[in-house]
């Protein structure tokens, strides 16, 4: 008897090398792979009257991760730091807004811009002298403040994939549709998990076509001709967004604009509102949520 094995494979009387098998069978598991990757639809929710249902049962977005304590036990906010969003979460929030610049060398970071011409990002002590973006390893190694920890779009990333209830909304302080299209790009199974401000009615086509489903529309840096009740009334008629956002004195300022976001039944934020009693006018006004700084449940309007 022989001491060797034959391990090809016999179909009827047709014997099939082993390594032709071997090579179909890793043929078929890249396939298979791409098949998951695709056609498996990303978490978070599916459905945009799911998306509104939530962000309306939620009622407050946590602007840039909220207040949190520094080491000193001062009260910061528009820290976009991990503690931040540590902090969000753990106060039972589910929806937090975090900021968005890009670094020199390409990256994508959670941080606010600076009005300061000398400083790049808010509360980020790094100064260069010409106020121009500093590189990832910059910028990471710095803290806020000195005391709170910086992230980066990765780090954000791993969070919600720790946290998959945890949907974030984003303010790009630079590039829009760039930043968007490296979030698409490198998380695309997250993208359920972002719901992306736009403020122009010229973005929303190439954010959708990037695949992101929710998409608020941000009136603070829409110009004149676009805050007109009747351009508002026709983006709104053509667009599937899942809520409005406005600063505190457009709906006295731009009355008729407010009427036709009123009457769109489109979930409506204000922001950034820190006080309780505000936080009740607002709503009492058919204003659905605020944007808010505060974390702490107890300290919300319910």
């Amino acid at each position: 008897m022989s001491r060797y094995v034959d391990v090809n494979l016999y179909i009827g009387k047709k014997k099939i090398k082993a390594g032709a098998v071997i090579a179909a069978l890793v043929i078929l598991a890249v396939i298979a792979a791409f098949a998951v990757i695709v056609l498996i639809p990303p978490k978070g929710i599916y459905t945009l009257n799911g998306c509104r249902k939530m962000l309306r049962n939620d009622r407050y977005i946590i602007h840039a991760g909220g207040f949190v304590e520094d080491g000193s036990g001062e009260m910061l906010s528009y820290t976009n730091s991990r503690e931040a969003i540590e902090n969000c979460y753990e106060n039972g929030n589910r929806i937090c807004e975090l900021d968005f610049l890009t670094t020199s060398d390409g990256k994508v970071v959670c941080a606010h811009n600076d009005d300061q011409e000398e400083m790049w990002a808010h509360g980020i002590n790094v100064v260069n002298g010409t106020g121009e973006a500093l590189s990832f390893y910059e910028f990471m190694g710095a803290k806020f403040n000195g005391t709170l920890t910086t992230m980066s779009l990765e780090d954000v990333a791993d969070y919600i994939r720790e946290h998959p209830d945890l949907y974030i909304v984003t303010d790009v302080k630079d590039d829009n549709i760039g930043v968007c299209t490296l979030i698409a790009r490198d998380y695309p199974e997250l993208k359920n998990n972002f719901i992306i401000q736009i403020y122009h009615p010229n973005e929303y086509k190439r954010i959708r076509e990037l695949g992101f489903n929710y998409v608020i529309y941000t009136l603070y840096r829409a110009t004149e001709e676009e805050l007109t009740a009747e351009v508002t009334e026709q983006f709104i008629k053509e667009s599937d967004l899942v809520g409005v956002t406005f600063w505190m004195e457009y709906p006295d300022n731009y009355a008729d604009g407010f009427e036709v976001l009123k009457q769109s039944g489109l979930p409506l934020f204000v922001h950034t509102v820190n006080d309780k009693d505000q936080m009740k006018s607002f709503i009492d006004r058919g204003i659905d949520g605020c944007y808010t700084d505060v974390v702490n449940k107890e300290d919300q309007y319910y």
